[in-house]
This record gives C-alpha cells, sequence and structure tokens, in this order.
C-alpha cells in the first residue's frame, strides 16, 4: 500500500476519533468543545476525499503486467474506498444520533444534507484546488479565493455529481453497516 494511501486514511480516521470525543451523550458544549466541533468539520471531508483518490487507481492499473495484479490492486482500492467511506459514515451517524438528542428533529435532516454539501465542496478544493484541511488556517485567503470561483457551470455540474455519488456511496454503507451489525447481533 503506497505512503499516501495510509496518510489518507488517517485524515479520514480523524473525523471519526474527533466524533467519539464530541458526540458522547454528557459532551459539555463549552469552548474546547467548540473548537474541537470546528475541527471535525474541517476534517470531516478527509474521509470520503478517498474517492477521489480513483484517480490513482487508473494510472496504477496501467502499471500492472497480470491480472492477477489488477485484481490484487482493485482489492487494495476497494479496501481503501471502503475504509473512507467508513469513516465518513461513522462520523456523520454520530453527529446525526447527537443532532437528534438535541435539536429539534425537523433541523437534523438539513444540517446533515449541508454538511455533505460543504464536504463535495471541499473535496473538490482538495482534489482540484489541492487545498487541505488546515489551510482554511493557514491560508485562508487562498481558501477563500478558491470559494468564490467554484460557481462556475461545469464546476457545479461536476460538484452535483459528487454530491449524489458521494451520497450513494455514503447511504449504501450505511446500509450493508446496518446488515452486518444486525446480523452479527444475531449470532450473538
Amino acid at each position: 500500500m503506497p505512503q499516501w494511501m495510509l496518510w489518507n486514511l488517517m485524515l479520514a480516521a480523524i473525523p471519526v476519533a474527533l466524533a467519539c470525543v464530541l458526540f458522547r451523550r454528557r459532551a459539555q458544549r463549552n469552548v474546547a468543545w467548540w473548537a474541537l466541533l470546528v475541527m471535525w468539520v474541517l476534517f470531516l471531508p478527509n474521509a470520503p476525499y478517498v474517492l477521489t483518490d480513483v484517480v490513482h487507481m487508473i494510472d496504477s492499473m496501467q502499471n500492472t503486467s497480470t491480472r492477477i495484479q489488477g485484481y490484487a490492486l482493485l482489492l487494495v482500492y476497494a479496501s481503501f474506498f471502503a475504509a473512507g467511506l467508513a469513516c465518513y459514515v461513522v462520523a456523520l451517524q454520530l453527529c446525526r444520533r447527537y443532532m437528534h438528542s438535541v435539536a429539534p428533529q425537523w433541523v437534523v435532516a438539513p444540517a446533515l444534507l449541508v454538511l455533505h454539501g460543504a464536504c463535495v465542496v471541499a473535496m473538490y478544493l482538495g482534489r482540484v484546488v489541492r487545498l487541505n484541511s488546515w489551510d482554511v488556517v493557514v491560508a485562508p485567503g487562498a481558501v477563500l479565493r478558491s470559494v468564490l470561483v467554484v460557481p462556475r457551470p461545469f464546476t457545479i455540474a461536476l460538484l452535483i455529481a459528487m454530491f449524489f455519488v458521494t451520497g450513494f456511496a455514503a447511504y449504501a454503507t450505511k446500509v450493508v453497516g446496518d446488515q452486518v451489525l444486525a446480523a452479527a447481533r444475531r449470532l450473538l
């Protein structure tokens, strides 16, 4: 597995770790909690971002010399994509569960859709513009300029496609995860 995959998986795991701290039932919403929430929002797009690494998979597939190598490479990438999606789903599910306990029910779904949309824009900024989560802190001007040039027809079409593809992939991951958990509970 290439080092960049390990790095991206570590970045994908950060929102899950932060969600475990933030979205506990008895979490105190103080200054530290709000600071962690901002960090969670900034790092959340790293989890679904692994899907954009499909660009590397195409190059890697061209460098395989046998079908077995190609199948092995597909397995590595499929595992990589599944891990990133699982991190995204777990982080969002922890957030959703917490929001249901502290916010009016009608707020939860729209808030999660807005959050998903923000993640898609951040994925675009990461893949196309090559910005990182921490650029919001270290280079806020560059981030703002990049966000302001997003509303172009091709970019809007790409973002809409990314919104639905990533949303469908996350939903499918949640459904499969729920089924696996249900089957495990029945066995135990």
